[in-house]
């Protein structure tokens, strides 16, 4: 899956998760919460993965497996 799809399927998911898309986002976002990677752009009043640059609320809903989608491989699912 090439960048682009993969951001555009992230986005379309975080629309309208099932509930298996819900719990696995809420894990990666424990994960995120305590990931040195995480920044806040207060202009934006967001936060993103300092790696990838990726708004995290939505980075979550990444359909790729958890390694394959947190740059640093953090996640599990």
């Amino acid at each position: 899956m090439n960048k682009i799809s993969e951001i555009f399927q992230s986005w379309v998911t975080a629309a309208n998760p099932s509930s298996e898309d819900e719990e696995i986002a809420r894990h990666r976002a424990n994960i995120c919460d305590t990931c040195s990677y995480k920044k806040y752009i207060k202009a934006l009043n967001i936060h993103i993965c300092g790696e990838c640059g990726c708004p995290l609320d939505k980075k979550v809903f990444s359909p790729l497996p958890g390694p394959e989608a947190c740059p640093k491989k953090f996640w599990t699912k």
